[in-house]
């Protein structure tokens, strides 16, 4: 009898680990889906972008100085939405910098790696110039349909 429970329990704890491992590595980050990424009137200060698991991959993507890029200067957000399993945040840097830029950033919650992929946009003298970055090559390929479309209306923006 204690076999059969033993079984049982390692069947059970099998099948639930499975799942577990099947879902991405973000999957628990889709509870942002509408929410600002930045709000620093909220107590405690609220910092999508301070969460290890999007800080650490992003510092490794970008380096200090682009990580400072986006995070320091990041002024007017959009709330996070939710695109084909992508979390996509999108802003423009504030007033402070001499050259403001567009910025998106695109996670996606249901990959095992865990992609992530960010763009810097140039706003006027600079409209047009893009630098992108991706954890899965300089060009992101491969993104849903419906995702490409959002960063190709992105890219075409302009003030």
């Amino acid at each position: 009898m204690k076999l059969i429970h033993l079984t049982i329990s390692l069947f059970l704890l099998l099948c639930f680990s499975s799942i577990t491992t099947a879902q991405g590595k973000f999957s628990h980050l889709k509870k942002w889906a509408n929410e600002y990424p930045l709000d620093y009137t909220a107590k405690p200060k609220i910092n999508f972008f301070a969460l290890p698991e999007i800080r650490q991959p992003l510092l490794k993507l970008l380096g200090t100085q682009n990580f400072r890029r986006l995070i320091k200067d990041l002024g007017m957000v959009t709330p996070i939405n939710l695109i084909d399993g992508y979390l996509i945040i999108e802003g423009v840097t504030s007033n402070r910098t001499p050259e403001n830029e567009n910025v998106i950033v695109a996670v996606n919650i249901n990959d095992k790696a865990g992609t992530i992929m960010v763009m810097f946009s140039g706003i006027g003298e600079r409209f047009g110039q893009v630098e992108s970055f991706c954890t899965n090559g300089k060009t992101c390929n491969g993104l849903p349909t419906e995702v490409s479309n959002k960063v190709k209306e992105w890219k075409h923006r302009g003030t």
